[in-house]
C-alpha cells in the first residue's frame, strides 16, 4: 500500500474515532443502505457473489447496530430496535437465500426511516449545544455597553 494510502486508513481511522455515537450510528445506516442498495443492483444484473457479499456486510452491519443498543437504559425503544433489527436480518437472510429484492427494499426502508430519526436526533443535539453555549441576551447587552464605555473612555 501507497504511503498515501497509509495516510489515508490512518485519517479514516482518526475521523471515526472522534465522532460522537449518534454521528457513528448514522455512519452505519448509511453503509447499510449503501450495500443493500448494491445488493438490489446487482441481483438485477445477476451477479450473484456480489448480491451475497452485499448482503453479507449488510447484515454484519445490522449486528453491529444491535451490539450498540444499550438495553438497561434504552427500555423500550432498545427493545422496539433490537426487534426492527432482528426482522431485517431474516429478511436479509430471507433475500440472500432466494435472492430475491423485495426483502432488501423493505430492509432499505426501514434504515432509510431510523437514519432519518437519527439524523433529527443529532440535529437536536446540535442546537442544544448551540444554545447551552450561546450567552444570555443581558450578558451580551452587558458586554455592549462595557465595550461602549471603554471606547467612550478612550475617546
Amino acid at each position: 500500500m501507497s504511503t498515501y494510502g497509509n495516510y489515508q486508513n490512518a485519517y479514516k481511522k482518526a475521523s471515526v474515532n472522534t465522532l460522537d455515537q449518534t454521528k457513528l450510528i448514522i455512519m452505519l445506516y448509511d453503509g447499510a443502505i449503501k450495500n443493500a442498495s448494491f445488493a438490489v443492483e446487482h441481483m438485477k444484473s445477476g451477479q450473484i457473489e456480489k448480491v451475497h457479499d452485499c448482503l453479507i456486510k449488510t447484515k454484519n452491519i445490522v449486528t453491529e447496530l444491535m451490539a450498540t443498543l444499550n438495553m438497561d437504559r434504552g427500555g423500550d425503544i432498545a427493545k422496539n430496535l433490537q426487534s426492527l433489527y432482528s426482522y431485517m436480518f431474516s429478511q436479509l437472510i430471507e433475500a440472500n437465500m432466494n435472492k430475491k429484492t423485495e426483502p432488501v427494499v423493505i430492509v432499505i426502508d426501514l434504515l432509510k426511516e431510523l437514519r432519518a430519526a437519527w439524523t433529527q436526533i443529532n440535529s437536536k443535539k446540535k442546537n442544544d449545544a448551540k444554545r447551552q453555549n450561546t450567552p444570555e441576551k443581558g450578558m451580551m447587552q452587558n458586554n455592549q455597553e462595557n465595550a461602549e464605555k471603554r471606547i467612550s473612555v478612550r475617546g
